[in-house]
Parts: structure tokens; sequence; C-alpha cells
């Protein structure tokens, strides 16, 4: 979620009646974002009105907490050893932590002996922040106090982890978002593709006048691996964002992205081509859709799966295949996508792809109209025809 972007994409509006065999493009996607190698926090800035943390102070986070509460048990943290996410010993880490815990409440520097017990690593440092932030709800001030730490020994890792922290107020931190910006530029100007990011981002939201600085910093993050700018800059220039409105310029971003096998790159190429956008005679391509649609599908994109299912389903682009189409809509209902779920319940009350299971389409059905909204009344009115139609049935049996 890490927070979910939400990037509205151009879409097909179909209506769909029982058996759910026409549905809608979906309106809007949300893409899931890969782990950073900036630290435990990825690239956060998007479109979202997200609510004001209090700021908590540490003395009541912490004052009833020890080490033992802020890491995850010893078996976890063998395993993470094994693993090689982090190198100090146990032993080391709840020392650490409980060192820092003692400097946050009681005010006393225990720097050197942090850093002795640390061997001197800012890495495994930033690390055992990492590990605390993530296992802990208490953890944020004692995270930050070892970001900080890192990044004062020169770990850019921990220094755009701290940066992340106080430009939001993470968990109830103390917020400071000039101090933030700071950091993020200075990490930026070192080639630091995640400050790129969140710089870029930044500029977007709060400074319209220094769009053509987002987009090179963009476009920096790009070329350093983060295939994430790429969907951005395409966005931008498809919705005319900040930016005059240029399909074609969109879909050169949208081809860099795909070239790394961005999802969301791959999956706005299959919007683009089955809408006619994609070519300059404006007429669908949906050979080239399917294929932009079955790559994002297969990297585990919702959306996607249920587009690729839908193809499999109507013969668009590829030969009509209702196996293929019912695997493809299982795999995006399995992910709670309502249009795949109803869809699923079709094949299996009529036998399409899959074998006729009317408990199954059901089951289906229940888990569509939970979600509510249009698609979702549809799903409970499907459900009661079928009770109507089985109560007919048990009448029957009964007379007879």
């Amino acid at each position: 979620m890490a927070t979910r972007k939400t990037v509205q994409h151009l879409s097909t509006v179909i209506r769909y009646r029982r058996p759910f065999n026409h549905v809608i493009i979906p309106k809007r996607h949300y893409s899931s974002k890969k782990a950073s190698m900036g630290g435990i926090f990825e690239p956060f800035l998007d479109n979202k009105i997200t609510l004001k943390e209090e700021v908590v102070q540490p003395t009541e986070l912490l004052s009833k907490v020890s080490a033992k509460d802020l890491l995850p048990d010893e078996a976890q943290l063998q395993m993470l050893i094994e693993k090689g996410k982090i190198q100090l010993t146990i032993d080391k880490q709840k020392e650490i932590t409980q060192l820092v815990l003692d400097s946050v409440l009681n005010h006393v520097d225990h720097k050197d002996q942090i850093w002795e017990k640390a061997d001197q690593k800012p890495s495994e440092v930033t690390e055992l922040a990492n590990i605390i932030l993530s296992s802990s709800q208490y953890g944020a001030p004692v995270a930050l106090e070892l970001y900080k730490s890192a990044m004062e020994k020169g770990d850019d890792r921990g220094a755009f982890s701290y940066a992340n922290m106080i430009y939001r107020g993470y968990r109830g931190t103390t917020k400071d978002e000039q101090q933030g910006i700071k950091i993020l530029s200075e990490l930026a100007q070192k080639g630091h593709p995640h400050a790129q990011m969140n710089l870029a981002s930044i500029l977007m939201r709060h400074h319209p006048d220094r769009i053509e600085a987002a987009i090179k910093l963009y476009e920096l993050a790009g070329r350093s691996g983060i295939d994430n700018a790429y969907s951005e800059l395409g966005r931008m220039y498809r919705l005319g964002y900040g930016v005059h409105q240029d399909h074609k310029k969109a879909m050169e971003y949208f081809r860099k992205g795909a070239q790394t096998g961005n999802p969301q790159c791959n999956f706005m190429l299959g919007v683009y081509y089955s809408s006619g956008l994609g070519s300059e005679e404006k007429k669908p391509d949906q050979e080239k859709a399917f294929k932009h649609f079955q790559k994002a599908a297969m990297k585990g994109m919702a959306e996607a799966q249920y587009n690729v299912g839908l193809r499999y389903l109507k013969g668009h682009g590829i030969e009509a295949n209702h196996f293929n189409a019912a695997e493809f809509f299982r795999m995006a209902a399995l992910q709670g996508f309502q249009l795949a779920q109803v869809n699923l319940a079709a094949m299996y009350s009529e036998g399409r792809g899959v074998k006729k299971d009317m408990e199954e389409s059901r089951q289906w059905l229940e888990k569509a109209a939970v979600k509510g909204g249009t698609i979702g009344k549809d799903a409970a009115a499907r459900l009661k025809e079928l009770d109507e139609i089985e109560g007919k049935k048990k009448d029957r049996c009964s007379i007879m």
C-alpha cells in the first residue's frame, strides 16, 4: 500500500450484464512498489491525501518497553543473520538497541559504546534500524536515532531513511520538512536514485514552477534503474499533469519502463494499443495490447491478469481459450479484483473453461458482493437469482 500510487489510465468502458461476459476495464490502477535499495523506505510521495500524524514524545512511547519489545524473537533474528540481512550477533543487536533506548529516554550519550558494539559499521546500524522499524510499533524513535547515527558516519541508506522520517514526521516522530528536503537534495546530488524520485515528487506536488527540474530528477532515477520513474513520467504526459499532454511522449517513457519489465508501464502500453492511441492511424492493435498485458500479468498485476483473461475469453488479440481465461481470472480474483471474481463466477455457473460448479460460482459472487459498489450490487442480485432458482428446484422436488 507501503503507500500505493493511484494512477488513472485510459480506459474503454464496456457495459456488462449477466453472465458477466462484458466487463469494465478499470479506470484506476494501483501500483505496488518494489523494495528500495535506499533502505526500508521507498519513494513515498504520491497524490493521495494522508492524515497528519500527531507528534508523540519518545518518553510516552518507550517508557514501558525494553529492547526485547523492539526486536523480533531470536529465531527471526537468527534467520535474518543466516540470510545475510545483518551481520551483528543477536547479543550485539540487543545491546545496541538497549543503549539507544536508554539514550532516547534519559538523554545519555552512548555513541562510543554503540559504535564499538556495531564494529564501526554504519551499514549494520542502518540495517538494525530497519529491523526495529519493521518489527515494532514502538520502535520509530529508536530507529530514527540509529538512522541519524549512521548518516553522521556517512551511510547514505541511513541518511535516506532519516530524511524520509523527519520529512513526514513518521509514526509520530518530530517533523522537519526543510531538513528532510535538504538531506534528500544532498543525496540526489550524489546520485541516490530514490532521493531523486522523492525530490521529484516533492517538486511536482508543491513547486509547480519547477516541473523541468522534476522531470530531470525522474529521468536520472530511471537511468539509475528505478523503473517506476518512467511510469511517473509517462503518467505526467498522458494526463497533462504539469506538462502539455503528449501521448507520444508518454508512450516513449512507458516503453523505457517496459524494457526493464515494469508491470505498470507494460500495462499502460496495453491500454494505449487497445484504445488505438498507440498508433499514428489511431487503430487498436489488440495483438500488441495482449502481449503487453500478458507481461504485466506475469509480474502479478491483478488488473493485467483480468485484462488477459478477458482477451482469452473474447478472442481479442489472441485465439479464444476459455480454460486460459478462467485461469487468469482466478489469478486476479485471488488478489481480490472484483471484476475477475464476477467473471470467474459466471464461468463456473456456465461450465465454460471449468467444470460447472454452482457452489464455487456462489462463493466468488459472495466475495464480489461484499466489496460493494455497482459490481457488488450486481453480484448480490445474481446471488438472489440463484437463491430463487434453487428454491424453485426444491419446491419441484417436494411436489414430486
